[in-house]
């Protein structure tokens, strides 16, 4: 995932997906991150802290700083603290979904039943 966010952040310009609204970029960027966080979090018993969502965030982050300051020295590309806010927003999207998921695994089937049969 990673190395796919370098690529495409390496490119001059994408134009491979023509504008269909406004602030595609940025959703774009959001969807981007949103897919490095699950990765990360679906990887999670690698990292060493106890707080991996935590560190899920930071790392995410910093990514996302340092992809901004890589598109800087990239003809047609520009450093965006909108699209590094998109980054972010696609992380914390993404950390929301995994605990949603999370906390609705540990309802057992018979708890969503009412009628105690």
């Amino acid at each position: 995932m990673l190395a796919g966010i370098f690529l495409l952040s390496h490119q001059p310009s994408i134009d491979v997906i023509p504008p269909l609204f406004p602030l595609q970029d940025k959703v774009l960027h959001a969807g981007e991150y949103f897919l490095l966080g699950i990765t990360l979090l679906l990887n999670r018993d690698l990292w060493k802290w106890r707080r991996p969502n935590l560190a899920v965030l930071v790392f995410g982050a910093f990514y996302g700083v340092t992809d901004e300051i890589h598109q800087y020295f990239i003809p047609g590309r520009d450093c965006s603290a909108g699209d590094l806010a998109a980054d972010i927003t696609g992380l914390v999207l993404a950390l929301t979904f995994w605990s949603a998921i999370r906390r609705n695994a540990r309802i057992q089937p018979h708890q969503l039943d009412n009628t105690g049969e």
